[in-house]
C-alpha cells in the first residue's frame, strides 16, 4: 500500500491478533471499545459487566446473542447475531474516500450500516456457496455496496450464481503473496528436530472445521499404518484445537501428529517440510497454498471447489478427494515417489511468482468513478 498517497484508518472490532505489531505505524488503528469486548466476550462476564455498568438492556441483549449462537441455525443466524452485535460498535462519523468490508459477514454489515464513505467496498474471501448465508439478508447490503471483490475467479463466479443481480458489480483481485517477503521470511534457521530422518508434513491454517485438520488426523493414522515414516506438523490455532487434540490421542498418533500453535512465522516452516498438505472442506483462495507454491513445495490438496484455481493436478501439486483416505493416498504417492516430488518441486521453481502487480488493480477501484 503507498501510505504516502492514501491516508487508512483500520477497524478491528477487538484490538487483537498475531499480526497487529506488524502493522505500519502510519494507519491509525481503532476498535469497538469496551462494550463490544465484554459483549462479544465470555457470557458470564459480559452479562455481569453490563449489569455493574447500570446496562441492564445490553445485559439481556448478551443473553440472547449467547441463545442465537446455540440454537438459531444458519442462515438465519448472521442476521440475528449482526442485529445484537451492531448495538455495540461506534458509528463512524467521519467521510471517507472508500469503507471496505474486508471480510463477507460482519466487516460488510458495518461497512454499510455503520460508516460514511463516497464509495463501499466489500470483500468475499470464501466460497460463498458453502457458508450457507442468509441471501436475503446479504442481498439487501450487497445492493448497498459499489463493488464486491472475490479473491479468485471460483470464488466469483460462486458468488454470482447466487447473487446474479451483483455479476456487474464483481470484480477479483486476488489476496496479494509477495515472493521476495516470504523468501525473505524463510531463512534457514532450523524449525524441525534434525535428528528425525522421516518426512516432514506441514498444515497451516485455523483449528476450525472447513480447515478439515480432522481429516488429516484420519491420514496420518492412515499413513503410518502403511509403514510411511512421518511427522505431520500442524501451524495453527483455533476452537477446535481441544477437540482436534483428543482426536490424535485417540488415534494413538500424537507423537506423529503435532500442534505447533500460531507462528508469528509460518514461512521457516514451509521451507523446511517435505510436503504441503491443505485438506480444506472450502477455501476463497488459500494465501497457504500460494505460499507453498512459493516455496517451492509439493503440495496435496483436497478437492475444496476453489482449489483448480491454485493447483495444476500432477504439474504443480496433486488434489485429492474430500476425504482422508484419498488424502492419505496422494501423500503416499509422493513418499514413494521422489522423482515426483522433484518434478513437483522443478515446475513450481519456474512458474510460482508473487502477484504483487495486484494492488494496482485494488488502486484502480479506489479510483474508479
Amino acid at each position: 500500500m503507498d501510505y504516502e498517497k492514501y491516508d487508512v484508518d483500520l477497524m478491528l472490532f477487538r484490538r487483537e491478533g498475531f499480526f497487529l505489531g506488524l502493522v505500519p505505524e502510519c494507519v491509525n488503528i481503532f476498535d469497538g471499545g469496551a462494550d463490544y469486548r465484554h459483549f462479544d466476550g465470555s457470557l458470564a462476564s459480559g452479562f455481569l459487566y453490563f449489569l455493574k455498568k447500570g446496562k441492564p438492556g445490553l445485559a439481556a441483549s448478551r443473553l440472547r446473542y449467547a441463545a442465537a449462537i446455540r440454537k438459531v441455525k444458519s442462515p438465519g443466524k448472521s442476521r440475528l447475531v449482526w442485529n445484537l452485535l451492531s448495538k455495540n460498535l461506534p458509528r463512524l462519523e467521519k467521510e471517507y474516500d472508500a469503507a471496505i468490508g474486508y471480510l463477507e459477514g460482519n466487516s460488510i454489515y458495518y461497512c454499510v450500516d455503520k460508516t460514511k464513505a463516497k464509495k463501499k467496498i466489500g470483500y468475499i474471501h470464501s466460497d460463498y456457496s458453502k457458508l450457507n448465508p442468509d441471501i436475503v439478508f446479504d442481498t439487501a447490503y450487497f445492493e448497498k455496496l459499489d463493488r464486491l471483490v472475490a479473491v479468485s475467479g471460483e470464488c466469483a463466479r460462486n458468488l454470482v450464481k447466487i447473487h446474479p443481480a451483483a455479476a456487474d458489480k464483481t470484480t477479483v483481485i486476488e489476496n496479494i503473496v509477495s515472493k521476495a517477503e516470504i523468501e525473505k521470511l524463510a531463512g534457514s534457521e532450523p524449525v524441525f528436530d534434525e535428528s528425525y530422518r522421516g518426512l516432514k508434513l506441514l498444515t497451516v491454517g485455523r483449528l476450525s472445521p472447513e480447515k478439515g485438520i480432522d481429516l488429516a488426523v484420519e491420514a496420518c493414522r492412515n499413513l503410518l499404518d502403511k509403514g510411511v515414516d512421518l511427522r505431520w506438523h500442524i501451524v495453527g490455532d483455533g476452537p477446535l484445537r481441544n477437540e482436534l487434540e483428543g482426536l490424535a490421542k485417540n488415534a494413538g498418533i500424537e507423537r506423529d501428529f503435532l500442534f505447533l500453535g500460531r507462528q508469528t512465522n509460518p514461512y521457516k516452516y514451509m521451507a523446511q517440510c517435505d510436503i504441503y498438505v491443505q485438506p480444506s472442506r472450502y477455501e476463497g483462495k488459500s494465501i497457504a497454498v500460494d505460499e507453498a507454491k512459493i516455496l517451492a513445495k509439493p503440495i496435496v490438496c483436497a478437492e475444496f471447489s476453489t482449489v483448480r484455481d491454485q493447483i495444476e493436478d500432477g504439474v504443480t501439486g496433486l488434489i485429492a478427494g474430500m476425504d482422508a483416505a484419498s488424502l492419505a493416498d496422494k501423500i503416499k504417492r509422493l513418499a514413494d515417489n521422489p522423482g515426483l516430488r522433484e518434478k513437483l518441486n522443478a515446475n513450481l521453481r519456474e512458474k510460482a511468482a508473487g502477484n504483487e502487480n495486484e494492488i494496482e488493480k485494488f488502486y484502480a477501484l479506489l479510483n474508479e468513478n
